[in-house]
């Protein structure tokens, strides 16, 4: 089986679409990485109540966290690299303030099954080993990203009311699929296509309790 290595590539825009100048192939995969998902409440307090009560008020930061190790010494995987060139590398993709952006860049984060929008938010480097002259040998490099979604896409996740996302409803009594297609989509001309999504043999009888999925329109 192939070897496939972490890559970090930049971005020039918050839609993903043009790629920046620089990408990082990494030297050595991470042996872990943390993927963290955070929901943020307030908690408010009543007189007379035994404690607060939490209420819904976003979802918070999503956030990617990992090691990544450097060795100079050439001990690891037969390979002799500048441990300084290489943390300096990494660190004008992910960190380095880019003028005509006016920030540092964005970043895209993929290897296996993740792929992770996103801004640094940690670079912090640790030296190890060195020679003679004080020239570093082995590095780790401790890297924590939080997820970056552009301000019109959160808007749509935020609007349960939105045609390009996918809707899912429980049929009721007194639902008909046009009226269902005309209160998602805005207009009731999709519902052959949603019967024929949802494999409805008689879209004019819906089924009470039956669960529906509406696919985003495109």
């Amino acid at each position: 089986m192939t070897l496939v290595k972490m890559l970090i590539q930049s971005y020039e825009d918050n839609t993903f679409s043009t790629k920046g100048a620089g990408k990082y192939t990494v030297f050595l995969n991470p042996e872990s990485f943390t993927h963290t998902f955070e929901v943020a409440y307030d908690k408010t307090e009543t007189q007379g109540q035994s404690g607060a009560t939490a209420k819904f008020k976003a979802m918070g930061d999503e956030q990617v966290s990992f090691d990544l190790m450097f060795d100079g010494t050439g001990a690891v995987v037969g390979t002799v690299i500048d441990v300084d060139t290489e943390v300096k590398k990494l660190r004008s993709v992910t960190l380095d303030y880019q003028g005509k952006l006016h920030s540092p860049y964005y970043l895209q984060l993929s290897w296996g099954t993740l792929l992770f929008n996103c801004h640094l938010t940690k670079f912090d480097v640790s030296y190890t080993l060195f020679r003679p002259d004080g020239s570093p040998l082995r590095a780790k490099v401790s890297l924590t990203f939080v997820g970056f979604t552009d301000t019109a896409t959160k808007a749509k996740q935020a609007d349960n009311q939105s045609s390009d996302l996918t809707h899912h409803h429980y049929v009721q009594a007194g639902d008909t699929l046009p009226l269902l297609c005309h209160r998602i989509y805005g207009h009731s001309r999709y519902y052959l296509a949603v019967a024929a999504h949802n494999q409805l043999i008689n879209f004019r009888r819906l089924e009470p309790g039956k669960l529906l999925q509406f696919p985003p329109l495109v």
